[in-house]
């Protein structure tokens, strides 16, 4: 009996044994599998965050991004030009830019104003002062200047021709 005795405790500690290195060997596997996940997790799905340098540069690159202004178009002029020997006239279709989507209403309340301002300019040039580039500059400048005067909520940035002809 005594051979059977020790027979069985054999058994039952290289049972104990076995199960214990099954039990190592799927603990390790799990913790293996685990930390792989974990590091696809790191490397391939979480989103970086962003340090402050790269903060301030998406904030710059916003404030460059070009704003489209609203355009007012105005109804063609047709005036005659001050030349003293021949009759010339001109006739002009331009857009105003404005600063504001508000400045649209005013622009629109004021256009007679505006457009009286525009004629008496565009009928004081002689065809030599507005046939040139600089010329055009210059028109472009005064009427700016002069059609500001009037608005008040905000002011025109830049005038567009669409149409400019000198006869």
């Amino acid at each position: 009996m005594a051979i059977n005795n020790s027979e069985n405790t054999e058994a039952v500690s290289e049972g104990k044994k076995s199960k214990k290195g099954l039990l190592i060997i799927i603990l390790l596997l799990f913790f293996l599998l685990g930390g792989g996940g974990f590091g696809a997790w790191w490397f391939f799905l979480r989103t970086p965050v962003p340090t402050a340098e790269e903060l301030a540069e998406l904030e710059a690159a916003k404030k460059n991004e070009p704003k489209i202004l609203p355009v007012f178009a105005l109804k063609p002029f047709v005036v005659n030009l001050a030349d003293k020997k021949s009759r010339r006239y001109l006739k002009v279709t331009m857009k105003l830019e404005l600063s504001d989507e508000v400045l649209l209403e005013e622009v629109d309340k004021r256009q007679a104003q505006i457009r009286d301002v525009i004629l008496t300019l565009l009928s004081s040039k002689t065809a030599a002062e507005i046939s040139t580039m600089e010329g055009k500059f210059l028109l472009r400048q005064d009427i700016i200047k002069r059609v500001n005067v009037y608005l008040v909520s905000g002011q025109v940035t830049k005038v567009y021709w669409e149409e400019f002809v000198v006869q």
